[in-house]
């Protein structure tokens, strides 16, 4: 969602611009509309809350229970998010529709899906309806580091910034896993835990 678009006819886009650099701070009242722009509870946009935060660890850490092979886990890590709104409960109502059609539930998968979809349309997330296209048809696209550079940059010529950062902290993160020698990395001892 590109700045225009939360702004509106409420506010401007340099105003917007002001209070996310933190020179200025909106009221209630507008701060009411952003969220809801967004989708998003005004809590999150004062202080990104704790209880949010819990939950967007929940949402990744059930992605990467998909990526092990553990659709059950992965559900009910996501399961508290479901009835989050943007973008907290989209990334949640994908992963568990992905959990769901890898357990069999492919009915419930698209049920959650077809009632996603609008949501995303409205909002005009390419980047999650992507994803929704990969869950429905149950083809995962794996993505890498060049892969993340190339939607990070698409993001930032969009004015999707959030995005934009999220993929080039993804390829980042790839970059950093890959060995130098060609060797493979050894594992984190701490990881278990």
């Amino acid at each position: 969602m590109t700045l225009a678009q939360v702004a509106g006819q409420d506010f401007t886009r340099a105003f917007l611009n002001q209070v996310e650099m933190g020179r200025s701070m909106p009221s209630t009242r507008l701060l009411r509309v952003i969220a809801s722009r967004l989708g998003a509870p005004v809590d999150y946009l004062v202080d990104g809350s704790v209880r949010v935060m819990d939950l967007e660890l929940a949402v990744e850490r059930a992605r990467l229970a998909l990526l092990q092979g553990n659709p059950k886990r992965a559900y009910a890590l996501v399961e508290p998010a479901l009835q989050e709104r943007m973008t907290l409960g989209s990334d949640a109502r994908l992963c568990a529709a992905e959990a769901l059609r890898a357990l069999g539930r492919v009915e419930e998968a698209t049920r959650l899906l077809d009632a996603e979809e609008p949501l995303l349309r409205k909002h005009e997330d390419r980047d999650r309806l992507r994803r929704l296209r990969e869950v429905r048809t149950g083809r995962r696209v794996s993505r890498d580091a060049p892969a993340h550079l190339r939607l990070a940059d698409r993001a930032l010529r969009e004015g999707q910034r959030d995005l934009a950062l999220e993929h080039y902290r993804a390829a980042r993160i790839l970059r950093e896993a890959e060995p130098s020698d060609g060797a493979t990395p050894e594992p984190d001892p701490e990881e278990d835990e």
